[in-house]
């Protein structure tokens, strides 16, 4: 992965917002038109983007998954989640409050 990629910050998409549905026992990312169901992992991600690099997601969860090279799978994982309208990319995003 190029190196200003790892420096690129994601963010929410404006309306969308992470939660854990305590009844279905599930990690959602909820939006306008839906909401989509994150396994763990995903869930781990999702919470770690605001104000933290690529790099800085990647070294948070070298501490939990000490035995594998997370780089490249969540800079995957983020660009589908893009895709979908869902996650944003920012140089240096401005704070703002959870929708």
């Amino acid at each position: 992965m190029k190196e200003f990629q790892m420096s690129l910050q994601p963010v929410l998409a404006r309306g969308v917002r992470y939660r854990w549905d305590e009844f279905r026992q599930q990690h959602q990312l909820l939006f306008p038109e839906g909401l989509l169901v994150l396994n763990t992992t995903g869930a781990a991600i999702v919470r770690l983007c605001h104000n933290r690099s690529i790099e800085q997601i990647r070294n948070k969860l070298a501490q939990s998954f000490s035995d594998a090279d997370l780089g490249p799978d969540i800079h995957e994982f983020l660009e589908r989640l893009v895709e979908r309208g869902l996650i944003q990319w920012c140089a240096d995003p401005e704070p703002r409050l959870q929708d």
